[in-house]
């Protein structure tokens, strides 16, 4: 397309466009009636900064939702689906209002930049257009294009370089934040947590009925707890230390330095009063690999008193004092001690008898103890084992909650395979006998081969033959007690488990994936830092450079005013290219323009202009004074 340059006589006054008679002529002359709006000459420089405020305090508001979004949602937690996308929109929404708000700041900051670029030197109206525009990235390059290609590198191009790096890197500056925050997954198995199913077990609960009979079951039960005693004393138990000592000597020997060492088993908990031994075992419960206590404790509490026999006589051993003699050969008798030695008189062993007496046919007695016969020595042990729930305050299980009864454990020990059970008569109804040896058990010296050395060295009822047998009397009481426990302690690893809570049945692991967020907080400081002090950087360079020069805003009517005076100079260019407007305008012009001031007239205030012949000197007014 041709286009018809016709310039305009400038000097002559205004000239009316080709055409512009009637309606378009009447609007421009009736608009000269109304006044001018007057204009303080400060208002621009607090719209400035009210501008850049607004975009720095939109930048840094969203910095900071950044990282109290980040803070959030790295609490050491893992992210459900719908947390994972919410993470992912606010970080994303908040990136992106921080970036808005850096390019309304950096865009302002390049539309003040203009006019102390115009006002510093004088420009062909190709640079002119340029530097108008650049306050976008495009054209800011699109000047700097020229300036290389042209050979015209000057002050103006490398503030406009600057300008555009800053304005690039400042937009892109947020996605730093990338770097700050990573989403993790950690895949594994979730193991349920398991609890030992002991009702699989034939010797939890009540074993020995009340009738006083014996059933198949009974002895099952006894073959089963000799199984898993047998078990947990190659585990956990140990020979005592003492023996060898006392073994070659033929002096009495207090053991009582020895007994909690001895007596000690992994994982428990061992209280050694002066008549009782205590054991407790906070029963395990298992997750994976791994072991956890449970809230439930077994308690194996026994005291012993020593008793001697010589023919069918015996004596007691109580607080260094000796009673007796008693007899227990004659059949009317039904004291308990003479049924145990009776019975334990007709059955020969060179190893220790586990004994115990149950009531039948009608009997109403309860006799928990058991006895422990080696040739004349015969102690007399009192079990009870108890359960407890809870750590700090412990409190005792309902009875009809327990896994264990509180001394039928004991009675299993002289139960044994069933080998030794004899029936006896009297006039109040009648007993059962359990006797058992350890003999069959390839640990036997584990269970209770301490014993016919603790018989060889009793002392003969001095003074310091009572510490001996008291310290006899507690390793024996430790015995009893410690068996039961070994038992339970094996039981609980090698029984049958199930899964707490609503699915017991499902006792394998769940795979599992867990979105975790970690964040390098370091980094974070430093980049909302970074961002935030560039920011004050760029803020305080431009309105120093702008120091001094009537900056516009970014209007286009506001520039087209401005333009007004040297675009009348060139008539019949609305079809044209920006390009070839500002050739065209060069070509008519013929010199270079700038942006400054010119007198008012009749001493009135300065009139900013874009023209050739303006002076750069840009006075201060006072805030009352128009334009």
């Amino acid at each position: 397309m041709t286009h018809h340059r016709t310039p305009s006589n400038h000097s002559s006054g205004p000239q009316s466009l080709p055409h512009s008679q009637g309606a378009g002529e009447s609007w421009i002359k009736s608009s000269k009636k109304w006044p001018l709006k007057p204009f303080s000459s400060d208002r621009q420089s607090r719209r400035n900064i009210a501008v850049v405020l607004r975009g720095f305090l939109v930048t840094f508001l969203a910095l900071v939702l950044l990282a109290i979004c980040l803070w959030a949602f790295s609490q050491g937690r893992q992210l459900s689906k719908w947390e994972q996308r919410s993470f992912n929109t606010l970080s994303i929404l908040l990136t992106a209002i921080a970036s808005l708000g850096l390019g309304s700041l950096l865009g302002h900051l390049g539309s003040m930049l203009r006019w102390p670029l115009l006002a510093r030197t004088v420009y062909q109206m190709q640079d002119v257009d340029s530097i108008l525009g650049m306050s976008p990235p495009a054209g800011s390059m699109r000047l700097i294009r020229r300036h290389i290609r042209e050979w015209r590198v000057s002050r103006t191009t490398f503030i406009v370089t600057a300008y555009l790096i800053g304005n690039i890197f400042g937009r892109l500056s947020v996605v730093v934040f990338g770097l700050t925050y990573n989403m993790t997954d950690e895949t594994g198995i979730q193991y349920p947590i398991l609890a030992t199913n002991w009702t699989s077990a034939l010797w939890t609960g009540k074993i020995f009925p009340d009738d006083g009979s014996i059933r198949v079951d009974q002895l099952d039960s006894g073959q089963a707890f000799m199984n898993s005693l047998l078990n947990g004393l190659q585990k956990y138990a140990e020979l005592p230390k003492w023996i060898n000592k006392i073994a070659n000597s033929s002096s009495k020997h207090d053991i009582s330095l020895y007994l909690e060492s001895d007596l000690q088993l992994p994982n428990i908990t061992l209280k050694v009063d002066a008549n009782t031994v205590e054991y407790s075992y906070k029963l395990k419960d298992f997750k994976g690999d791994y072991t956890r206590p449970s809230n439930r404790t077994v308690h194996s509490s026994v005291n012993c008193s020593l008793m001697e026999t010589l023919g069918y006589q015996y004596w007691r051993w109580n607080n260094g004092n000796r009673t007796g003699p008693f007899y227990w050969s004659e059949e009317s008798s039904s004291e308990v001690v003479s049924e145990i030695l009776r019975i334990s008189d007709i059955v020969s062993s060179t190893t220790p008898k586990w004994v115990s007496l149950q009531d039948y046919l009608g009997g109403s007695g309860v006799y928990p103890q058991i006895y422990i016969v080696f040739r004349s020595a015969v102690w007399e042990c009192w079990p009870t084992l108890t359960e407890t729930i809870g750590g700090h305050g412990p409190q005792q299980v309902q009875p009809d909650e327990r896994i264990f009864h509180p001394t039928e454990l004991y009675r299993l020990l002289t139960l044994g395979e069933g080998e030794h059970i004899y029936a006896t008569k009297d006039k109040n109804g009648g007993h059962y006998v359990y006797l058992n040896t350890f003999s069959i058990i390839d640990n036997k010296g584990r269970a209770d081969g301490g014993v016919p050395y603790l018989y060889n060295n009793l002392g003969d009822g001095g003074s310091e033959s009572e510490v001996v047998r008291n310290s006899y009397n507690l390793w024996v009481a430790g015995l009893v007690a410690r068996l039961p426990i070994l038992a339970i302690m094996h039981g609980n690893d090698d029984f049958p488990r199930f899964a707490l809570g609503p699915h017991p049945n499902q006792t394998s692991g769940t795979a599992y994936l867990h979105t975790t967020l970690e964040v390098n907080w370091v980094r974070v400081i430093l980049i909302v830092a970074s961002i935030t002090g560039g920011q004050v950087l760029a803020i305080l360079a431009v309105l120093s450079y702008c120091k001094g020069v009537y900056t516009r805003d970014d209007s286009h009517l506001a520039t087209a005013e401005l333009l007004k005076t040297v675009i009348n100079r060139f008539d019949d260019g609305k079809l044209m290219t920006g390009e070839e407007l500002a050739r065209s305008l060069d070509d008519v012009l013929g010199v270079p323009v700038s942006y400054g001031t010119r007198k008012g007239p009749d001493g009135g205030p300065p009139e900013v202009d874009l023209a050739s012949g303006l002076e750069a000197k840009f006075p201060p007014s006072p805030q009352k004074e128009q334009f």
